[in-house]
C-alpha cells in the first residue's frame, strides 16, 4: 500500500460543486470530475493542509465517530490525478511528489473571447431563436408538406456529385454545431475540446464539455442544448424559406430547393437523435442533469432487465436497493424515455434509412447491370458513390467495433 499513516500528501487544486448530499470536485486542466461525499472533500482538506493521512483519520473519527478507508480513497483520488504521495527529499529533507502525473489537456478555441461569447447567446439571441422556431411551427401547422420525407435525400442522377454535396453541408454544419457548445460553454466559464468519434457506428464530431460539471446546474443547460438550438434555429429559417417559395413570395433554382429540403430533412433527423435517450445525446445530459441521476443511461438499462426478469424466471434479477429513492423515481419515468427513444430510431430505420438504400441500391445496381459501355458517365458515377459511403460508414463502424472491444477488454 502506497499509503500509509505516516504519508503526507500532495492534493493538486480542484474546483467543488455542492450536489445535494455530494460534492463533485473537479479538475479542469485535466477535464476529470468526481462525486464525492462530503466528508471525503474534509478529508482531502485536511490533507490539503498538511496534515498526514494518520493525522486527517484521526480527525475524521473525532468528528464521526468511525475511521475511514482513507487509503482506498487516496489510491483512487491519485488513478484520476488529483493527489500524489510525498516523499522526503534526501538532499535537503523537503518532501516531493512521486510518480507525478500532472499533464494539462489541449482545449480548442481556449482563446475565444467570453464576452463575445455571451453576446452569441445573449438573452436577446435567444429570444430570436424562439421566434424563428415558434414561426416555423406555425409554418409547419399551416402547410406540414413542408417536412420532407425520406427522397429528399434521394439524387437519381448525379449521385455523388449531389451526395457529396449533402455530406459536405452535414458535416459543415455538425463542426457547427459543436461549435456553438464550445461557444456556449466558453460563455459561463467553461473550456473545451472538439473530437471525433461515434455514435453507434455513425462518424461524428463532438465537443468534451466535461467542465460543465464544475458550475452550478442552472448553468449547465445553455452549453448542453446549445447546439440543438442551434439545429432548430436553422431548420426554422430553412421552413420558413420553403413557405415562402411555396406561396411565390421567393423563388429560388430548383436545385437550390431540392438542396434545402435535403438540409432540412439533415437538420430534423439530427434533432431526433438527440431523442434518442438510449445513448448519451445532449438531451440525456440534460435530463440526467435535471434528475440528478449519476449513471442514468446504465442504471435504467439494468431496472428494465429487472422488469423483464420479472416475466422471465430464467433472467437474473439485479439488486438495486442501493440506490436511493429519488433516483430511482427518476429511473422509472426516465425507462419510458429509453424505450420511446429506440422506438423512434426503429422507425428512422424504417421509413427512412432503409428506403433510401434500397432505391439508391436499385439504381447503382441498374448502372451496374448495364455495364460500363452503356453509360460510362454513369457507371464511374455509381462506383464512386459505392467507395464514398463505405468509407463514410466503414469509419463509423471501425470506432463502434473498436469501442466495443476496449469495453471486453
Amino acid at each position: 500500500m502506497n499509503y500509509t499513516t505516516n504519508t503526507q500528501v500532495a492534493v493538486y487544486p480542484f474546483t467543488r460543486q455542492s450536489e445535494g448530499e455530494e460534492i463533485v470536485i473537479g479538475r479542469p486542466d485535466t477535464s476529470v470530475f468526481l462525486v464525492l461525499p462530503f466528508d471525503a472533500v474534509e478529508l482531502l482538506d485536511h490533507l490539503s493542509n498538511g496534515k498526514t493521512v494518520g493525522e486527517a483519520k484521526f480527525l475524521y473519527q473525532q468528528k464521526y465517530g468511525k475511521v475511514p478507508a482513507l487509503e482506498e480513497l487516496l489510491e483512487v483520488l491519485e488513478s484520476k490525478g488529483f493527489v500524489q504521495r510525498l516523499v522526503k527529499n534526501r538532499t535537503n529533507q523537503s518532501y516531493v511528489a512521486i510518480n507525478k502525473n500532472n499533464s494539462s489537456l489541449k482545449f480548442h478555441f481556449a482563446n475565444f473571447p467570453r464576452s463575445l461569447a455571451q453576446k452569441l447567446f445573449s438573452y436577446r439571441v435567444l429570444v430570436s431563436c424562439s421566434v424563428l422556431i415558434g414561426l416555423a411551427l406555425i409554418a409547419f401547422a399551416v402547410e406540414p408538406s413542408l417536412i420532407p420525407g425520406w427522397n429528399a435525400h434521394f439524387f437519381p442522377q448525379n449521385l455523388t456529385l449531389m451526395r457529396l454535396l449533402v455530406l459536405t453541408m452535414g458535416y459543415f454544419t455538425v463542426f457547427l454545431h459543436e461549435m456553438a457548445h464550445l461557444i456556449a460553454a466558453r460563455s459561463v466559464g467553461v473550456s473545451s475540446r472538439l473530437g471525433i468519434g461515434h455514435r453507434l457506428w455513425v462518424l461524428v464530431v463532438e465537443t468534451d464539455m466535461t467542465g460543465v460539471w464544475g458550475i452550478p446546474r442552472s448553468q449547465r443547460y445553455l452549453p448542453l442544448l446549445a447546439g440543438s438550438l442551434l439545429d432548430a434555429t436553422s431548420a426554422s429559417v430553412l421552413i420558413l424559406l420553403l413557405f415562402a417559395e411555396s406561396h411565390n413570395w421567393l423563388v429560388f433554382p430548383a436545385i437550390i430547393v431540392q438542396l434545402s429540403r435535403a438540409m432540412l430533412l439533415t437538420y430534423l433527423l439530427r434533432l431526433l437523435w438527440q431523442c434518442y435517450l438510449f445513448v448519451r445525446t445532449d438531451f440525456y445530459f440534460v435530463v440526467a442533469n435535471i434528475f440528478r441521476c449519476k449513471n442514468l443511461i446504465k442504471d435504467t438499462e439494468v431496472f428494465l432487465h429487472n422488469q423483464v426478469a420479472r416475466i422471465l424466471r430464467s433472467v437474473n434479477h439485479v439488486d438495486q436497493s442501493h440506490i436511493p429513492p429519488r433516483e430511482m423515481r427518476a429511473i422509472t419515468c426516465y425507462a419510458w424515455l429509453w424505450v420511446l427513444g429506440r422506438v423512434a430510431a426503429i422507425a428512422v430505420l424504417i421509413f427512412i434509412s432503409l428506403p433510401l438504400t434500397w432505391h439508391y441500391g436499385l439504381v447503382i445496381f441498374s448502372i451496374f447491370g448495364a455495364g460500363f459501355q452503356a453509360h460510362p458517365y454513369a457507371f464511374i458515377d455509381a462506383l464512386l458513390l459505392t467507395w464514398l459511403s463505405l468509407i463514410t460508414q466503414g469509419a463509423g463502424v471501425l470506432l463502434f467495433v473498436r469501442s466495443l472491444y476496449k469495453s471486453l477488454r
